[in-house]
């Protein structure tokens, strides 16, 4: 039940799938000497143009993290020429902070999360009225549109889920991988050892490899990105150098394979900025 349910914790915070094919990190456990967990850590990747000055980072996003975390986006984001950044919304919205009394299931469970290991909102925290941000991602309409037409549905995502959780426990039967977390989670620390547990979670790519199928070809990672490049495009015609793209990390390795092959970007490098602190007394074999 406990993998069932760390997957379904990890499907709600939307950072699973962090390394592309060619081995660039997203998102990462950072660990001391000891191999004890100091920090969930998640990537700003870096490509440029050859021969040109431009520079395109891939920001990844958490949707809830550390306060500090989003406060030093917010100082991060007032280097670029545009922001550009996902929220399923109208093309001319401009709200972007979370209503109470309309929060979907996965907007519930985030907050929920939340609240339980004392972190932040995402759209509480980020200034999406900055002059730079950019809307580059679907509509409620045009994402509904795209899952019809290749028959996904909740409810498809909800039996991938629950195969994933099955395949899981093929590997790890009994749970001794994570005894010691829940071992740990019934004493006075629980609502740390389990943040340790789901940022493990979140950095395990082959885990959760079967939520979405094909990024390349699902409305929830594939054609949101597309749109992404397309809105990039635009920017980069109008005389934009330097541009981010600031979407979760799940949506990274698909998104790094597009800068690569429709831009003909070069990766740079990668810079690492601490998401979630995880320094305390939970150990973690």
């Amino acid at each position: 039940m406990h993998k069932l349910l760390s997957l379904l914790l990890t499907a709600a915070l939307l950072a699973t799938g962090v390394a592309s094919a060619g081995g660039t990190e997203f998102a990462r456990v950072a660990e001391d000497a000891a191999r004890q967990p100091q920090a969930l850590q998640l990537a700003i990747a870096s490509y440029t143009l050859p021969g040109s000055d431009i520079q395109v980072d891939l920001i990844s996003a958490i949707h809830i993290g550390d306060k500090s975390y989003y406060e030093e986006l917010n100082e991060r984001f007032k280097d670029y020429d545009a922001m550009l950044y996902e929220l399923i919304a109208p093309p001319d919205s401009t709200h972007t902070e979370r209503d109470p009394d309309n929060q979907g299931v996965i907007s519930s469970a985030q907050i929920a999360m939340k609240d339980m290991l004392n972190l932040s909102f995402q759209l509480d925290e980020i200034d999406y009225g900055a002059a730079n941000f950019v809307h580059a991602d679907l509509s409620p309409t045009e994402l509904s549109d795209s899952m019809d037409e290749r028959g996904e549905t909740l409810y498809v995502y909800f039996w991938r889920l629950f195969y994933a959780s099955f395949a899981e426990y093929a590997r790890d039967p009994l749970g001794l991988k994570n005894m010691s977390l829940f071992s740990t989670m019934l004493a006075k620390d629980s609502d740390h050892a389990l943040k340790v547990l789901l940022a493990y979670e979140m950095t395990d790519l082959g885990k959760h490899s079967e939520l979405f199928g094909d990024d390349a070809e699902s409305s929830v990672i594939g054609v949101r990105n597309q749109r992404a490049i397309d809105v990039l495009q635009i920017r980069i015609a109008a005389g934009d150098r330097r541009v981010a793209i600031f979407y979760g990390a799940a949506h990274m390795p698909d998104m790094e394979e597009r800068l690569l092959e429709q831009l003909d970007l070069e990766y740079l490098d990668t810079t690492w900025i601490d998401a979630w602190r995880l320094d305390s007394r939970v150990d973690v074999e």
